[in-house]
Order: structure tokens, then sequence, then C-alpha cells
């Protein structure tokens, strides 16, 4: 048999060599035709979202139209903080909550008290003063600084922020309560110096 020497000696001079060439040279060629198959044969799905132009007039945001507070908005919500917010005719509550506070609850549910809503012993509800942060047609914002009954809240005094949606999103739609929560956030301890 004649001896090899050189380069390829080395590659081709061991049996163990020969076979390692071997399974690198069919990787190599498992990578190639899977190449090959997904270039020229399934040559990708294109784009997905391809662009179109049409004759229809653009779809534009139109904000709300800015409108007075009225005295139904306001009685509203001190109606809700006396049954809502106070856990008291939680049956008459329900009508004039908004879905969206509601959170998918039906009336029975709603009425056995277990509401998304906060509760606080309100000591003001027919006397607060509502700061309007903003009034829209079809939505409007109020902070309202609920005191709480003597010895029953761990805080006395909290600021809430209490929102109104139209039914239907239409400047038209009866107003419902749609948002309530407390403005606090509990303080951050100092690190000890």
């Amino acid at each position: 048999m004649a001896h090899m020497s050189g380069i390829s000696g080395a590659l081709w001079g061991s049996p163990r060599r020969q076979r390692r060439f071997l399974w690198l040279s069919g990787a190599v060629l498992l990578v190639g035709i899977g190449a090959f198959i997904a270039i020229v044969v399934l040559r990708g799905t294109g784009n997905a979202f391809p662009d179109r132009f049409s004759n229809k007039p653009a779809q534009l945001s139109r904000p709300d139209k800015k409108a007075p507070v009225t005295k139904d908005e306001i009685a509203l919500v001190r109606r809700f903080i006396e049954t809502a917010v106070a856990r008291k005719d939680l049956d008459a509550a329900y009508s004039f909550v908004h879905p969206d506070l509601r959170g998918g609850l039906t009336r029975k549910q709603w009425d056995r008290g277990t509401i998304p809503v906060l509760y606080y012993h309100a000591d003001n509800a027919k006397t607060v003063l509502f700061k309007v942060d903003y009034s829209y047609q079809t939505q409007a914002l109020f902070e309202a600084n609920l005191h709480a009954v003597p010895g029953t809240e761990e805080r006395p005094s909290l600021l809430f922020f209490i929102g109104l949606k139209r039914e239907g999103g239409k400047p038209t739609g009866r107003w419902l309560v749609n948002y309530f929560e407390p403005n606090w956030r509990a303080p951050v301890p100092m690190a000890p110096g």
C-alpha cells in the first residue's frame, strides 16, 4: 500500500478523520439544500401588508368639543358617592355606572356589594365641591376632596378623581360614571441616614 504524506495524508490517513469529514460534508449539503428550497422554491410570502391606495377620504380624529358642566352631571356624581361609594342602594347605582367601571358584573353580583368601586365613608357627599379637570360633550373628569366620618377611615381626607362618560359615546347619550380612583400614593420610605 502506498503511504500518504502532507496535507492529504493527514486528512485521509485516519478513518476517524474520514468519518468526521463525511458528516461535515453531509451537514453542509443539507444546509445548502434548505437554502435552495427557501430561496428558489418557496420564494417567501411577500409583503403581508401591501400598500393600497384608496379614493375614499381619510378617517380623521376629531377632538371632542368643550362643554360647560351641567347641574345633572354634578347631581350624578353626588348620587354616585352617596350610593356606590357608601355601599347604599347599590341597585340604583348599577343603572348609572358605565360598563367600564362595572367590570362585567351582573346586577345580581353588583348588589352583593363586592364591586370595583373603592368603599369610603364620605361625610361630605352632599356638600363636597368639585373641581373640573375637563368637560367635553361626551366625557368629563372631576376632583372631589372627600372627608370621612370621624374614626372610620385611616385617611380622614382623600382626593378622588371621578369620571363621566356619555352612553354610546354620543353627545346626546345619558351621563354614566366610568371612573373613580383616589389621588393618593403610598409614601416612599427614606433610606436610613
